[in-house]
């Protein structure tokens, strides 16, 4: 673009010419100092007090409101990615397994089954019988532990039965097809700065070459709620059901009552019928659906940025209260944000038991880099104090903040700060 490179080279010859004359400098300071005393009793002229005050104060202090014309551009990608479930293969035989429409629960000897060593009494694929404390003669028949096999499962809808004693668990996840929306920062353009310079030398009455550096804040925000589409990610597990299907919405393990002659319940949950299911499979199968999901999502980019301006400065007075500066440099923006999402996958047309949903969110921090140039009109009230209205070029990179795969692009780029203030000198 024109206007950064020819920044850029202002930026350039202004610095280059600052360091090529300092003989230049020393000797009009020498004759500044030569010029301060005056005879008893002689009035300088107001003009002539102002360039004396200057030159008796380098320093320069501003606080200033900043106004930023150019909102920066928050893009949000790869939107619609929900992870989903983490369901293990069936080379792992030591975990449970919990998917969207059921789960399968590691199974083991319970401790009414096994002695003081641990060696299971109970016979693998029977039945055991457990005395009811209080009751004689009472027992509990329960299930003896299999190995492969569980008491511990649930399964959620009758679609999930494929017949032949097989039972199908299935996790879902979506999978971003690229998805992005781009948006305008969604805050107030207003900021504040605080700057400090300091004369180096002099060109005449009127001019002085210094040195400035300055910090300023803007905030950057941005929320959107979109519905994207998505790949739809289905893994499902075959299971061997060993007796038979119980109806849908089965959690086992399962029991029923034990009652006296006349009906009165004496042991609740005392004769388990709990009907086993294969411990682990390996009959999988993963399929996607190419745009086969919905998934909607609620994204927020809520930050600021903090710019350092470091630069040479030129300033020359019009007239005794009437002056303009400009500077040109490099600038540095150190930005951090918080980047939060919420995505919901949308299963309407399949059964499943829960939500499968995501919610993350982090934390960013990165120093970018650029160039700046800055104009102001000058009003000096007094001496000692101005007030000023001016414009700052801020050319930047962009900053990408990353959320499991989604990003948040915030571009800064090339923007007109517009700034009014109040200046001291000291």
């Amino acid at each position: 673009m024109a206007y950064p490179n020819l920044v850029r080279i202002l930026a350039i010859g202004l610095t280059a010419s600052i360091l090529a004359t300092p003989s230049f400098a020393q000797a009009t300071e020498e004759d500044e100092t030569a010029n301060v005393e005056v005879p008893p009793g002689f009035v300088l002229p107001p003009r002539l007090r102002q360039i004396a005050f200057r030159d008796a104060n380098p320093w320069t202090f501003h606080v200033s409101a900043r106004f930023n014309t150019g909102k920066p551009s928050i893009e949000f990608g790869n939107l619609g990615n929900v992870p989903g479930r983490q369901i293990p293969g069936a080379d792992v035989t030591d975990v449970s397994r919990a998917y969207d429409d059921g789960a399968v629960v590691l199974d083991g000897p319970r401790t009414n089954e096994v002695d003081d060593d641990g060696n299971q009494t109970s016979t693998p694929g029977g039945r055991y019988q457990v005395p009811v404390e209080g009751q004689d003669g009472v027992y509990l028949d329960l299930l003896a532990y299999t190995p492969g096999q569980t008491r511990t499962w649930a399964y959620a809808h009758d679609s999930q039965n494929l017949g032949n004693g097989r039972i199908a668990m299935s996790a879902f996840s979506a999978e971003s097809t690229g998805a992005s929306y781009e948006m305008e920062h969604d805050g107030g353009s207003l900021g504040f700065e605080m700057s400090v310079g300091r004369r180096l030398f002099k060109l005449g009455p009127k001019t002085e070459i210094g040195f400035s550096g300055s910090i300023g804040i803007t905030d950057v925000t941005a929320e959107r709620e979109e519905r994207v589409v998505s790949n739809l990610i289905k893994l499902t597990d075959i299971y061997q059901v060993y007796g038979a299907v119980p109806d849908a919405f089965y959690q086992a393990p399962t029991f029923e009552d034990l009652f006296d002659d006349i009906g009165n319940a004496i042991v609740e949950n005392g004769v388990e019928t709990t009907v086993p299911l294969q411990q682990i499979t390996a009959d999988r199968t993963i399929t996607v659906t190419p745009n086969g999901a919905f998934v909607d999502g609620s994204y927020k980019v809520k930050g600021a940025y903090y710019s350092i301006r470091l630069g040479p400065e030129i300033r020359t007075h019009l007239s005794e209260k009437l002056a303009v500066h400009a500077g040109v440099g490099f600038i540095g923006a150190y930005v951090g944000s918080d980047f939060t999402v919420n995505e919901v996958l949308d299963m309407s047309g399949y059964e499943v038991a829960s939500t499968i949903s995501v919610s993350e969110s982090n934390e960013y921090k990165e120093l970018i880099t650029g160039f700046y140039g800055e104009l102001n009109i000058e009003y000096w009230l007094s001496p000692r104090t101005s007030i000023f209205l001016g414009g700052v070029y801020e050319s930047l990179d962009d900053f990408v903040q990353n959320l499991g795969g989604r990003t948040a692009s915030i571009v800064l780029g090339n923007n007109l700060i517009v700034r009014v203030g109040i200046i001291t000198r000291f």
